[in-house]
């Protein structure tokens, strides 16, 4: 009688990991860090700094982080397509010279030659193994096999689906035969229902007993889900710059069960560890809230802080619907619930959440949300007096001051919007200036304290009068 498959793969798993307890990591980063030179030649931007990472055989390791925490940076200086600033980047514990040749990586952007066939593009895999062509048909054959596309050796990427390039992505980086599978977000671009597919076929491939070569899987993701269903490690990356915060072992046995209450339980974890780095437990400063009407300010407060924050991309709208579900949920909700409550990843729930605490109209006690004092002034005011609260509130970030003191030092209060989308990328060079510029406009607009004239591409002061604000 024959051993049946889960079982060969279980014990499988067993050997290797016991093989790795005895190995050198595969891949490791020591005290890496990598910088950039500003376009303005100004000072130089650290993209991660002072890492220390293995990859270790027998094991799935996940990079989970924020968008710009410096994950693809990191997988990239493990392939060689880029070099430290400092520190150094190890092969078997030796210093790695060019390409890694034991790495190959499936992208997000399926990176596929449009003029070529199926077949052609995985072809490109098998450069390095110098096969004669009739093991190079073979081996093709049975990576597309492998990985569901046998038939499709003839067709070109733009006659297959999403899925279908992904695939194909895949199969050239199989053919290879690497130590270790990198992949960058290589699930993000896929609807639902394929990533879910391809990843247990990505794990299960891992897992079999005939891909002994694969020693171990890197990925870089956004997807605490994802990071739960496919990773025996997982190392949570800060940003600005990108640093290693926490390592978290996963071991939960394979296959996984996406409905057990384990796997519940690791999702929380990881969601946990994030919400603690995101939105840490810091008292804020306490805020008065009046009594009546609200009081005119348009100025920035004496005592304001030096550090330029960044402002999350988070509509007016986002943060207004927050406070109501809070509302409904009677001052306080927990945050993973408000995540599904809404319909959002976890990510952009995190951004609208961390926005209304930068107002000061939530708190963010443990994995809780809950209403201040000041949000629920703001929730029932009336419009004119949400904006003045609004203004108030924004003028209280670094960044609405720095902006306002160039405005108020122009003759006309106008200004070029390259000029302001220079300062910004100056200020706050890991974020994407263009999206901090609308998230800008769009708060400014709100409080009526700044605006964007589109047809001359200048930012400006709108006339206020602070006695139209003792009138409301």
């Amino acid at each position: 009688m024959s051993t049946p498959p889960s079982l060969d793969a279980t014990r499988e798993s067993v050997r290797r990991s016991q093989v790795a307890a005895r190995a050198a990591p595969l891949i490791e980063l020591r005290h890496v860090s990598k910088s950039y030179a500003t376009v303005d030649g100004g000072p130089q931007v650290t993209i991660i700094d002072d890492v220390n990472l293995e990859v270790r055989q027998g094991e799935v390791l996940a990079l989970l982080g924020q968008s710009g925490c410096g994950k693809s940076t990191i997988l990239r200086l493990m392939a060689g397509l880029i070099e430290p600033t400092h520190g150094s980047v190890l092969s078997h514990d030796q210093p790695l010279d060019g390409i890694n040749p034991n790495l190959a990586i499936v992208f997000q952007s399926f990176a596929l030659y449009p003029w070529l066939t199926v077949e052609e593009n995985v072809q490109v895999g098998l450069v390095h193994r110098r096969l004669a062509q009739q093991q190079e048909s073979d081996e093709i054959e049975r990576a597309l096999q492998l990985i569901g596309l046998s038939g499709y050796e003839n067709a070109y990427p733009k006659q297959l689906s999403g899925g279908m390039r992904q695939r194909v992505g895949f199969a050239r980086a199989i053919v290879a035969r690497p130590e270790v599978l990198g992949m960058d977000e290589a699930f993000s671009g896929l609807d639902v229902l394929t990533a879910e597919n391809l990843r247990s076929e990505v794990v299960e491939l891992w897992r079999s007993p005939e891909h002994d070569w694969l020693k171990s899987i890197f990925f870089v993701t956004h997807n605490i889900a994802e990071a739960a269903f496919m990773a025996s490690r997982i190392v949570i990356v800060s940003s600005h710059p990108g640093r290693v915060r926490q390592v978290i072992a996963n071991p939960l046995p394979y296959p996984r069960d996406t409905h057990s209450p384990e796997f519940s339980a690791m999702v929380d974890q990881i969601h946990a560890a994030i919400t603690a780095l995101v939105l840490p437990d810091e008292p804020a400063a306490p805020v008065a809230v009046p009594s009546g009407a609200p009081a005119p300010s348009g100025a920035a407060p004496t005592a304001a802080p030096a550090r330029v924050e960044s402002i999350p991309a988070a509509a007016v709208s986002e943060i207004l619907g927050l406070l109501e579900v809070l509302e409904d949920s009677e001052e306080t909700i927990n945050v993973f619930d408000l995540s599904a409550r809404i319909g959002r990843e976890f990510g952009d729930t995190i951004a609208i959440v961390k926005a209304a605490e930068m107002l000061r109209l939530v708190d963010t006690p443990k994995d809780d949300v809950l209403m201040t004092q000041v949000g629920w002034y703001f929730l029932a005011a009336p419009l004119p007096a949400r904006k003045t609260l609004f203004r108030q509130a924004i003028m209280r970030l670094r960044l609405f001051q720095i902006v306002t003191e160039v405005l108020e030092a122009t003759e006309d209060k106008r200004i070029g919007a390259d000029v302001i989308l220079e300062r910004l990328a100056a200020l706050l060079p890991y974020d994407r200036s263009d999206r901090l510029f609308e998230t800008l406009v769009a708060w400014g607009r709100f409080a009526e304290m700044l605006d964007y004239d589109q047809d001359t591409h200048t930012v400006y002061l709108p006339q206020h009068d602070e006695e139209d604000d003792e009138e409301d």
